[in-house]
């Protein structure tokens, strides 16, 4: 089943970075949730880095059975699934993004880059399974 959000108030030039970050956050958090809710049930799924699933944009929030049907996903459902993932083996980790207001000082649309904050330290996925450096080299700003 695929599910539509609306969020007009939020991700649009001009927007605020931390009403922005709290929706985010918020929808980050429910597909982690998903996630581990599937692999409770499904404890045969492989792990993320074996899956096959590699690194690519897009514009949909996928849960691990879509993300692996697909075979490709892009930061927030990559981390999403990993962070799941590490839940299970009782490993704290949580979603860190970074955003790139792409022009500054002039309103434009807002990008952001999700990775995953461990004890340890980051863990991005996104470029564990494919995505290059030029792409993720223009995000700064951690929130």
């Amino acid at each position: 089943m695929q599910i539509t959000f609306d969020f007009p108030h939020v991700f649009y030039p001009g927007s605020s970075p931390e009403e922005d970050a709290e929706v985010l956050r918020s929808l980050l958090d429910m597909l982690i949730r998903v996630n581990y809710q599937y692999l409770k049930r499904h404890p045969s799924t492989p792990p993320l880095y074996r899956a096959g699933v590699t690194y690519r944009r897009t514009e949909v929030w996928d849960s691990i059975p879509a993300l692996y049907a697909r075979g490709y996903g892009d930061c927030k459902s990559l981390s999403a699934a990993l962070i799941a993932e590490l839940a299970i083996k009782k490993v704290e980790a949580k979603p860190t993004f970074r955003y790139n207001p792409r022009v500054v000082g002039k309103p434009s649309p807002k990008d952001y880059h999700i990775l995953c904050q461990l004890y340890a330290g980051w863990e991005d996925p996104s470029r564990k399974l494919g995505m290059g450096d030029n792409e993720a080299a223009y995000f700064t700003k951690t929130i």
